[in-house]
């Protein structure tokens, strides 16, 4: 009596393999390789979602990991904004803001992950009190935020603020003109094995939403009010992280305790009066776009504001100039396919941080207009020969 039963499972077994199968191996078979964070964490589709445009690449990279011991002009701690993180696919290619601000100045750029080599011990290294950097830059993402900065503890940190910073010469920018090359996102071949795990993991996540009308993911799809905001298929939609539109970011009285937060950091960093301290907070993809949805939230991100209303506090503003570049009519500031800055996001944060490090008195001659749209080499018969530049200064 027990083999029958058997048998009857290892069919329903075989019967529910070969439905998967499918399944999954035709749409293997045609999905575009994953490659942005939201389209990946959604389940939604490269085909739709992935740029259309070139990306800018620095081959090998222009910014460098730090290492121990090494001499720095600028030394970031950032997240995936500045820098490869661990599952990224490209760690290989130099596609961030603190490529192209080497690129654009000719200073020396070491980067770390802010979680992994906490700030403050690093203060409290030998590195810091032997090899000071001209200036510490410290990225943000908005969303860090909604909780204090966290592995920034500087209770280790025991030097005395002078009272003034030294008068340090400038350092005079020197362009490296470098010509980034043109990649192109990876598209469905039949000829390369098909990505068998994504296409499982995509059926996964669509299916409820797809079907049951299941909402509530970490990553929503909203409708845009105008289209061209994006080079993807989708014209009239984007991916935003849930988390983007979360109401924590209009409480000024929590954002004016994060931001003393930060100028602690700030007084702790330039302590030796040598180094500056500069802060960069990348806004999030809903910061900068609230204005362009169909459905706007009903308030606006006040994290610019509340910075910008301490003048003591070295910020770079962002989310005001990317906006403009939107309404300008510039597509890919963010990947429509992700939730960070695309080429044209990456050039803007580096020209803002070079003008502002002129203001400081770290460069000099970085503060002159200049156009803040990547322009790549032209495809002739592509019709990008003759790009529009947006001037936002």
């Amino acid at each position: 009596m027990r083999r029958p039963v058997k048998g009857g499972f290892n069919r329903i077994v075989l019967r529910g393999l070969a439905l998967a199968a499918a399944l999954v191996l035709p749409l293997a078979f045609v999905l575009d390789p994953p490659d942005g964070d939201l389209t990946e964490l959604g389940g939604y589709a490269e085909n739709r979602f992935g740029p259309r445009t070139p990306q800018a690449i620095f081959v090998p990279p222009l910014a460098e990991a730090a290492r121990p011991g090494a001499d720095y002009d600028a030394l970031v701690f950032g997240d995936g904004f500045s820098h490869p993180e661990a599952e990224e696919r490209h760690g290989r290619y130099g596609r961030y803001w603190t490529d192209h601000l080497r690129n654009l100045t000719g200073l020396t750029v070491g980067v770390r992950a802010a979680g992994a080599t906490p700030l403050a011990a690093y203060l409290a290294s030998a590195d810091f009190r032997e090899r000071p950097p001209r200036v510490v830059i410290l990225q943000l993402s908005e969303r860090d935020l909604g909780e204090p900065v966290g592995g920034l503890d500087l209770s280790t940190v025991t030097t005395p603020r002078p009272h003034g910073m030294t008068t340090l010469r400038p350092l005079a920018v020197q362009p490296l003109n470098r010509q980034p090359r043109s990649l192109e996102r990876a598209r469905a071949q039949a000829w390369n094995p098909p990505p068998i795990g994504h296409a499982l993991d995509l059926l996964v996540k669509a299916l409820p939403r797809a079907l049951l009308n299941v909402a509530g993911g970490p990553v929503e799809e909203r409708s845009l009010a105008y289209a061209g905001l994006f080079s993807s298929a989708a014209a009239t939609t984007t991916l935003f992280r849930a988390e983007d539109f979360q109401p924590w970011r209009t409480d000024h009285r929590l954002l004016e305790e994060r931001r003393a937060g930060l100028h602690a950091i700030q007084d702790a960093v330039e302590a030796n009066g040598v180094t500056r301290f500069l802060l960069l907070i990348a806004p999030d993809k809903g910061t900068v776009y609230a204005d362009f949805l169909l459905d706007p939230p009903p308030q606006r991100s006040a994290v610019d504001e509340v910075m910008a209303a301490d003048p003591t506090l070295q910020a770079v503003p962002l989310a005001s100039g990317l906006t403009a570049l939107a309404a300008g009519g510039v597509r890919d500031l963010y990947a429509p396919n992700g939730s960070r800055w695309g080429l044209e996001g990456q050039l803007y944060a580096a020209r803002a941080v070079a003008r502002t490090l002129g203001r400081l008195g770290v460069l000099s001659g970085a503060t002159d207009p200049s156009p803040d749209v990547a322009i790549l080499p032209c495809r002739p018969g592509q019709g990008d020969c003759t790009p529009a530049r947006t001037q936002t200064d």
